[in-house]
C-alpha cells in the first residue's frame, strides 16, 4: 500500500480480500468484514474527535 491510497492500492486490497475470502463461509466473511469495519470506525472516530478538538481550540482564540 502506498501513502497515496490510489486506485492501484484499492485493486491490491480487492485481490487480497478475494483470495482471503475464497476459503471462508459466508458467515465467516461477514464476521471478518464486521470486525474490519469496527476497527476502521474506531480509528475514524478518534481522528474526527482530534480534528474537532483542534478546531474548537482554534475558535476560542
Amino acid at each position: 500500500m502506498s501513502n497515496r491510497f490510489d486506485a492501484e492500492d484499492i485493486r491490491k486490497l480487492r485481490k487480497y480480500n478475494s483470495l482471503k475470502h475464497s476459503k471462508m463461509s459466508h458467515k465467516e466473511i461477514l464476521e471478518d468484514i464486521r470486525q474490519g469495519a469496527e476497527s476502521f470506525m474506531s480509528e475514524f472516530s478518534s481522528c474526527v474527535a482530534e480534528k474537532q478538538a483542534a478546531y474548537d481550540a482554534s475558535k476560542k482564540k
